[in-house]
């Protein structure tokens, strides 16, 4: 008997001495190129999870991470002039006009759809966000929209602040459902010394990405929505002449909002906040509110990063009780007393494999690898990674988020914000079309100069509309302004 288990042994040592063969690391050799933005969200990810899919294939990962104002150039810059330096690229869904439109990237095989579980993803990431005329060209990363956080604790009718509130402004205290409240409210509890987790502070109204060169164009996107989305219209950035509605008066009032609370409700330093400060201070009990996709969420529940576990509340953005009717030309006052048109800002990251890569077979099965269902629950729930909710078994799972520290009512509460969002008919989609990144930056340019007073909204916003326009006669407005209309689903 011990010599059977003797020779045993040692056919278990040959074989853990054996070397692998090539079927168990089918890409050894091969190097994969991946490129995405800096920092712990989305590119932390890509590099570590790609070290764990290179130990399994044999393949080397190499993740190039660029800051975001720097990635699209980054991007489009190789991809034009054909250096092959990248093989996987992480990027805004809203670029793939000028990715994808450009034919540089490759289509989507059936069998990566079937391997991370196509259906499984909302068909708003899988049908349109991860789609280009039609072809399926990247894998949808995350779900991306935006939403409210506030502080529940205080902003609620039983909070020991709402009479004075009450009585201050006439309503109850509670979650705000338009801009004007939610201005209201920050104005009120500005400076106010209030308990933060036994902790009694001043505390600051809002904390919003605000800083040129990062963001801040999405959240004026946002904040104009409710003033400029006319219910049943899908125009909202163009007309169907390609004209801009960027310098209409929902947007200028959307801005000129803006430019009110910054003045009157900021946290310290906001005009040089992105989306890292937000996601610092709000969960550091700083502000009454903080504007942010759904990366906010799992962080206010994360004991290493937050000081108000259970005490954030999560809704859809405010609408507008009044909305700009382009067709009359005047101002209407809306149906129950609020236009909401929460917006699908950024559209979420996406993947896409390099037409020229010389590697797509191994980069592709990188892509797979990222993007599986199991993964993707994981990185939902954990704070800091950049991936917010985008698959429907993560909405029918309310366990997923229990076991990564909700409670119940907090993470049906932040699941309902963001699938209300989603589902609002009349919910923004991002500008999907080419140029998108210089219309942004252009919108960037003009919010600066109106939050630093160099022009009023109106007129900064008159140089945005004129800026679009060049742009749109540069790249050739007849196929610009059929791409846009491909893009709402108007043929």
């Amino acid at each position: 008997m011990k010599k059977v288990v003797f020779f045993v042994l040692l056919a278990v040592l040959a074989l853990a001495l054996m070397p692998v063969t090539a079927q168990d690391q089918p890409f050894a050799g091969q190097k994969v190129v991946v490129v995405t933005q800096e920092g712990s969200a989305i590119g932390g990810p890509a590099e570590k999870y790609g070290a764990e899919w290179a130990a399994l294939t044999g393949a080397e990962v190499e993740v190039q991470r660029f800051a975001f104002g720097d990635l699209f150039p980054k991007i489009i810059t190789a991809l034009q002039t054909g250096t092959g330096e990248f093989d996987v690229m992480i990027y805004a869904s809203d670029w793939m006009g000028d990715i994808a439109g450009g034919g540089y990237v490759l289509p989507i095989p059936d069998s990566v759809k079937e391997a991370v579980e196509w259906d499984d993803i909302l068909p708003l990431y899988r049908e349109r966000i991860a789609n280009w005329g039609g072809v399926t060209y990247a894998v949808p990363f995350d779900g991306d929209s935006h939403m409210m956080y506030y502080r529940k604790d205080l902003v609620n009718p039983e909070s020991a602040y709402a009479a004075d509130f009450q009585a201050q402004y006439g309503y109850p205290l509670d979650e705000p459902q338009t801009w004007s409240q939610y201005a209201d409210i920050a104005e009120f509890f500005q400076g106010k010394e209030v308990d933060t987790a036994g902790v009694v502070a001043p505390i600051y109204g809002v904390a919003e990405a605000l800083r040129k060169n990062a963001q801040s164009f999405w959240f004026l996107m946002s904040r104009a929505g409710g003033y400029a989305k006319v219910p049943g219209d899908p125009y909202f950035f163009f007309d169907e002449n390609m004209t801009p509605l960027v310098n209409t008066p929902g947007w200028v009032q959307g801005l000129q909002d803006w430019i009110d609370i910054y003045g009157c409700c900021a946290a310290p330093d906001m005009i040089n906040f992105d989306v890292v400060n937000v996601r610092a201070v709000f969960p550091a009990g700083q502000t009454v509110f903080g504007l942010d996709w759904g990366d906010v969420g799992p962080i206010t529940v994360d004991p290493n990063s937050s000081v108000v576990q259970g005490l954030a509340g999560f809704g859809t953005l405010p609408g507008a009780e009044r909305y700009w009717d382009r067709a009359s030309g005047a101002w209407v006052d809306a149906e129950g007393g609020v236009n909401k048109a929460p917006f699908i800002a950024f559209g979420g990251w996406v993947i896409s494999v390099a037409a020229d890569s010389d590697v797509a077979d191994a980069a592709f099965d990188y892509v797979t690898y990222l993007s599986n269902k199991e993964l993707a629950g994981v990185l939902a729930t954990t704070g800091g990674t950049g991936v917010n909710p985008l698959r429907q078994s993560q909405f029918d799972s309310l366990d997923l988020w229990t076991g990564a520290g909700f409670d119940e009512a907090s993470a049906q509460d932040y699941l309902d914000a963001v699938l209300s969002t989603i589902n609002d008919p009349n919910n923004i989609v991002d500008l999907r079309i080419p140029g998108a990144f210089e219309y942004f930056s252009a919108l960037d340019q003009g919010i600066a100069k109106a939050i630093t007073g160099e022009l009023d909204a109106q007129a900064a916003l008159d140089e945005v509309a004129a800026a679009w326009d060049a742009i749109t006669e540069r790249l050739g407005r007849e196929n610009q302004l059929k791409l846009y209309k491909e893009s709402l689903g108007i043929q």
